[in-house]
């Protein structure tokens, strides 16, 4: 699948150095890869003169973009930027087009994962977002005089008595898109959702992590039936995503952090 164009290759062993799985060798002062890989693509990015391409159905060079001399996000704007973000409950009516959700999903798309598995799985609720979220209702008001039930799914501090069965927009605040996430790893499958989030809030959206949903999708075999789920399939996060219909004017305080310095 790793193709390294020889007459390009200088040498300069660059990529030998970043390969996690050491599959590249030099023969007569040029490289090549001579066993599997992770696939990471650090021989593509690393390569000074762009010798390495990644060849086969599963992988497009077209998705490599050019980094030039310090490329980079500011620091300060960004530390600004993910002080600024806000978990938004209050959304217009206004949908997002499909090229600005194809962008988010782009966000989680190359975000790192274990062993560079990219064992993320992506379910993007548009037009039918109305018909989960009634369904949902449906199954959360189940629980309604079933206070052993709703433990199962929602586990103390939160019972059946305080939860407001009435309030139609209970899980997804009218957001117009809801995308959720799937991962039989939570830790890649998160950091997919932060990405997203963060893209979402960069095209002037804002979204909302719906855990109450996460934990339905977990146990309720009618939604799981809806969402075409197979018994291993795992729903990390829920974000429901759309225009905001409030404006924060200032970023809010938080708890000092507990950082243990060694």
């Amino acid at each position: 699948m790793i193709q390294i164009d020889k007459e390009r290759c200088t040498g300069c062993k660059q990529c030998a150095g970043d390969c996690l799985a050491n599959a590249i060798r030099f023969v007569d002062g040029k490289a090549e890869v001579y066993k599997p890989c992770f696939a990471c693509g650090h021989c593509v990015a690393i390569c000074p003169v762009g010798a390495v391409r990644f060849e086969g159905e599963e992988y497009s060079m077209s998705d490599v973009e050019p980094l030039g001399a310090g490329f980079g996000i500011d620091s300060a704007t960004m530390l600004h930027a993910i002080k600024s973000r806000r978990s938004i409950r209050h959304f217009t009516d206004e949908k997002p087009d499909l090229e600005t959700l194809n962008r988010i999903l782009e966000a989680g798309r190359f975000s790192p994962t274990g062993s560079n598995t990219q064992n993320v799985t992506y379910i993007v609720f548009t037009d039918k977002t109305g018909e989960l979220n009634r369904m949902a209702m449906e199954e959360l008001r189940c629980y309604r005089d079933d206070p052993k039930g709703f433990a199962k799914v929602y586990p103390p501090p939160m019972t059946a008595k305080q939860m407001n069965f009435d309030y139609d927009d209970f899980f997804f605040k009218g957001a117009p898109v809801v995308i959720l996430t799937l991962s039989p790893n939570t830790v890649n499958a998160s950091i997919a959702t932060a990405n997203m989030e963060l893209q979402a809030v960069a095209e002037g959206l804002g979204a909302l992590y719906v855990g109450y949903f996460t934990r339905l999708a977990a146990k309720n075999e009618r939604i799981r039936e809806y969402l075409g789920l197979s018994e291993t399939d795992q729903v990390v996060t829920c974000l429901a995503v759309g225009y905001p219909a409030v404006h924060y004017q200032r970023t809010v305080p938080r708890r000092k952090a507990d950082i243990r310095w060694r």
